[in-house]
């Protein structure tokens, strides 16, 4: 399950709409349009708000939502 403050965060760096289903399984970049750059900032971001630091090469192990939110859970709880 996504927590709150993530699924915002993924909202508002990638531009997702409002009406957009969020799903753990979709696809960071074939599903919801998000590059490389973004991913990045998107990163940032996680990292800013949840006060961890996350692995340099999460950008290319991370293919879905899920997978993103559970790096940044695992970081959250080591």
């Amino acid at each position: 399950m996504l927590d709150v403050r993530f699924e915002a965060i993924l909202r508002s760096v990638a531009e997702l709409p409002d009406d957009l289903p969020i799903t753990g399984e979709q696809n960071l970049r074939s599903e919801l349009g998000i590059d490389s750059l973004v991913l990045l900032d998107l990163i940032v971001n996680l990292e800013a708000e949840y006060g961890v630091e996350l692995r340099d090469e999460l950008s290319a192990d991370v293919g879905t939502v899920e997978d993103l939110w559970l790096e940044v859970s695992r970081a959250v709880t080591p």
